[in-house]
């Protein structure tokens, strides 16, 4: 059977087996004319008044925007945005722009053209995110219960008297869900504060998954920081699975993205009867496969339908390597994933991106996995993986040595679109 998975931007025609099981998110239709619907959900907001009555002519605004490796429409969201604000009497030179990376890599002037359009990148102060800059963080409050250290968020949000906060929401891998409050932390947060959010401990906890939000440690920090930042209006939006615009969620940050968040459970969380031999996976395409890192998403809404001892074949083009070069030197400290976990469980281990790390060594820890990519075989094994040059041939040969020992046909499950599809592996 002919299967087209997301992959880069073209995406990826494979051949699985007859009768393999292949689930996608429930067809959202994209909006007939977005503009105008974008229009309507800042005036007719989600528990909030609408935006033009929350911002005055003496106001500060600073305006917060996800970065590359996210497909919120931005281009389509800062216009509109700004229309409502200058309106309102705001002049351009009250006005930030703040592209919320968390720990992610700095982007050109290119990319930020790309990002929000010409005309805007290149008309407004437009600031990027450095988690790792004390200079440019703010602090806002204690930790409960702790005297010492505390919250810092970048300046030039907390420095403004009106807080608009955008972006996409998704199934998370272990923040439950996208959006919301994690335009705040890990957005435009400092980096000990990230870090200690995304702890070995916290991605560990059970409830620290895709589609959860009560009880999900790392989700309920995230809202509580973002409640105690005054976020004055969110502005989230949900898509289809070939990005177009499905829903705009406006208005109170708890209430919008609680919206957006049912919207996200209808579309995909997707039960599945039982678990599979091998899990044909793929981070979605572009640009959410930009690189390995980013790609352990894919790789865990596959491990959560393959069975122990099953297999995972991934296709993500990964075109940017593996991740920044600290990241990869990370990744291949040590010699297996079973190593790198028992380096993140050291008492008092604490380094950047570990989430990454720990999230792809679980993954491992039940299922071996296969990557097709762009990436050369080197790049690929020295990340602890095994390189895929044709995923059809490999689903093929696995699913071969499946039935060579258990005499049984191999049971196969393929997520072409990725994370966007949740597998809820149902009781057998």
């Amino acid at each position: 059977m002919r299967v087209r998975l997301l992959y880069g931007e073209q995406g990826l025609e494979v051949e699985l087996p007859d009768g393999s099981d292949v689930i996608q998110p429930r067809e959202s239709s994209p909006l007939a004319d977005p503009e105008a619907a974008l229009r309507e959900a800042l005036a007719r907001p989600i528990g909030s008044a609408p935006l033009c009555d929350l911002v005055q002519a003496d106001d500060r605004v600073t305006i917060v925007f996800s970065d590359l490796t996210r497909p919120a429409p931005n281009r389509l969201l800062a216009p509109a945005l700004l229309r409502v604000v200058e309106e309102a009497g705001v002049p351009r030179d009250r006005i930030t722009l703040l592209v919320g990376t968390g720990l992610h890599r700095q982007m050109s002037a290119a990319e930020l053209e790309a990002l929000l359009g010409p005309e805007v990148a290149n008309s407004y102060r437009v600031v990027v995110h450095d988690a790792r800059d004390p200079d440019s963080l703010t602090f806002l409050r204690r930790y409960p219960g702790e005297r010492r250290g505390g919250i810092y968020l970048n300046s030039a949000y907390l420095q403004a008297s009106v807080r608009i906060v955008t972006g996409f929401v998704e199934p998370h891998i272990f923040a439950g869900y996208s959006g919301g409050g994690k335009g705040v932390l890990p957005g435009v947060a400092a980096a000990p504060n990230i870090m200690r959010n995304h702890s070995a401990e916290n991605l560990l906890h059970p409830q620290a998954t895709f589609c959860v939000g009560a009880g999900n440690p790392i989700f309920e920090e995230m809202r509580e920081v973002a409640v105690a930042s005054e976020v004055t209006f969110l502005c989230n939006v949900t898509l289809t699975a070939d990005k177009a615009v499905s829903g705009f969620f406006c208005g109170d940050l708890v209430e919008a993205h609680e919206a957006a968040m049912a919207e996200v459970d209808r579309s995909a969380v997707r039960p599945v009867p039982h678990v599979y031999d091998i899990v044909v996976g793929t981070n979605g395409g572009y640009p959410a496969d930009l690189n390995v890192y980013q790609s352990i998403k894919g790789m865990a809404a596959a491990a959560r339908a393959v069975r122990e001892g099953g297999a995972i074949v991934l296709a993500s083009e990964c075109r940017e390597g593996v991740g920044n070069e600290d990241y990869a030197e990370f990744l291949s400290s040590r010699e297996s994933p079973e190593a790198l976990m028992a380096m993140l469980m050291e008492p008092g281990f604490h380094r950047i991106d570990q989430w990454g790390i720990q999230c792809q060594a679980m993954a491992q820890l039940k299922a071996e996995v296969h990557l097709y990519s762009s990436l050369e075989a080197e790049t690929v094994r020295a990340a602890h993986l095994t390189p895929c040059e044709d995923v059809s041939a490999t689903v093929v040969k696995l699913a071969r040595r499946v039935e060579e020992q258990s005499g049984k046909r191999a049971k196969v499950l393929a997520l072409p679109s990725g994370f966007q599809a949740i597998p809820a592996v149902q009781v057998e």
